[in-house]
């Protein structure tokens, strides 16, 4: 299996995180429109042996997430900018390939830094003035909002003309990137599956379409684009950063020298199963993006994980991803 790395630059709002489970579901429906069910069917045949795709997160371009550590590993700091490094979040790819581990949160950036920095680079590469790209840099955060919505009544197809319908508002959370933001996806491929061309096109429906909640409303668009992609594996790698979400249960891995924080994903069907009596999943809990794994005999892998099946009551042959893209790292463990 090989390692890709996709450009991602939005095209609208999004009303669902690009987190890599959620990718993979809808790159499954994708399958479907694009090639038929039975196609999906073949490629799902030996998920928990062998998936034909594992999807990471869709991060800051030319960033990683900073491992979960706890704050022994990283290199002492003054006790007054406990509260400035909790913020730091995105560690610079380049970084993590000439740093070691123990140094990386004194590299790495908090959220809104980090965008005011792709911003500011993308904009001088445009031909803007530095000091103007500053300035428009600063006002480029990531924005969540709420967006007005109201109940129609079925029967009238209005906000309500009688006694018994009235007007029922509602709000719905949009997240909003700078127009000049772009995300880094890496997808792992089995290419005895599926082929790299046809994920390329599969990708680029999905972005044409609209990712996650209200694309039919124009949410979650993005264009996409095949970029250069190899990562070094340091020489004495003995641990694995995850990208996305993860189970990581019955591998083997060292629970000693495993970090990791838990999250619980309330899972719903997408595209037409949506439309079902019931569209929800069985919730599943998963190791966040950022996971440190140690095997207790280290190997070069490019994905490590389960497939998850039974997780659905209403769609028997369901699936999700519990497989995450890996990048080697070596720690100094102190235990």
């Amino acid at each position: 299996m090989q390692t890709y790395c996709f450009r991602l630059t939005t095209q609208s709002a999004f009303g669902t995180p690009l987190v890599g489970d959620t990718l993979f579901g809808q790159l499954c429906w994708a399958v479907v429109h694009q090639y038929g069910e039975s196609r999906l069917n073949t490629l799902l045949e030996n998920y928990q042996q062998q998936p034909f795709a594992v999807i990471s997160d869709a991060f800051p371009a030319g960033y990683l997430p900073l491992p979960t550590l706890p704050s022994t590993y990283w290199k002492p700091t003054d006790p007054d900018k406990r509260k400035e490094l909790k913020k730091k979040q995105w560690i610079e790819l380049e970084t993590t390939t000439k740093q070691a581990v123990t140094n990386w949160q004194e590299f790495a950036k908090s959220e809104n830094a980090l965008w005011e920095d792709l911003v500011k680079n993308k904009l001088i590469e445009d031909g803007v003035e530095e000091k103007k790209a500053l300035e428009i840099a600063k006002s480029s955060k990531k924005i969540k909002q709420d967006q007005p919505h109201n109940s129609i009544n079925r029967q009238t197809t209005t906000t309500g003309k009688t006694a018994t319908a009235s007007f029922d508002p509602y709000t719905m959370e949009q997240i909003w990137y700078s127009p000049y933001a772009e995300f880094d996806l890496y997808v792992v491929i089995n290419e005895n599956q599926i082929s790299l061309d046809e994920i390329k096109l599969l990708l680029k429906n999905i972005g044409q379409f609209g990712f996650g909640r209200d694309a039919s409303i124009g949410l979650g668009k993005f264009n996409i684009e095949q970029i250069d992609f190899h990562y070094p594996e340091p020489n004495n790698a003995n641990a694995y950063l995850t990208l996305a979400n993860s189970a990581p249960q019955n591998l083997g891995f060292n629970k000693n020298r495993s970090y990791y924080q838990i999250t619980t994903r309330f899972g719903r069907h997408g595209d037409i199963a949506a439309l079902n009596q019931n569209p929800f999943k069985k919730p599943i809990i998963l190791a966040k993006t950022g996971a440190i794994f140690t095997p207790k005999q280290y190997q070069t892998k490019q994905y490590i994980g389960n497939g998850l099946k039974h997780i659905s009551y209403a769609q028997k042959n369901a699936v999700h991803q519990g497989y995450a893209p890996v990048i080697p790292v070596a720690i100094e463990f102190k235990k």
